[in-house]
């Protein structure tokens, strides 16, 4: 069997502007997300982790720092909306969940 090469090409422009993507854990609930391959996201989250090294030297990063911190990357640069949840998606609500370690299942939805 032959694969076209052109069939394996990203499509850059789709992830960076996200796309819907069904959970299938949860019928109905469907998140518009942007590709963790995105540049922006890449180095925003390359500059956290240089960031947060320096801050913690050889020390483990508190669980809650951590999910602030990736939370609000994530809701910049990853989370664009979600259907399906009882609340509607806005961005601030978005930084809310995502930074929350009680909403562990969201962030890893």
């Amino acid at each position: 069997m032959t694969i076209k090469l052109a069939s394996l090409k990203a499509n850059l422009e789709r992830e960076a502007d996200g796309d819907w993507v069904e959970y299938p854990d949860w019928p109905g609930v469907a998140f518009k997300v942007s590709s963790l391959h995105a540049p922006a996201y890449e180095t925003a989250r390359d500059l956290l982790i240089s960031r947060l090294a320096r801050i913690h030297k050889q020390k483990p990063i508190p669980r809650e720092e951590r999910a602030e911190e990736f939370g609000k990357l994530y809701a910049k640069h990853i989370l664009h909306g979600w259907r399906g949840l009882d609340v509607e998606y806005t961005p601030e609500r978005a930084v809310e969940v995502l930074c929350d370690p009680a909403y562990r299942e969201v962030v890893s939805a």
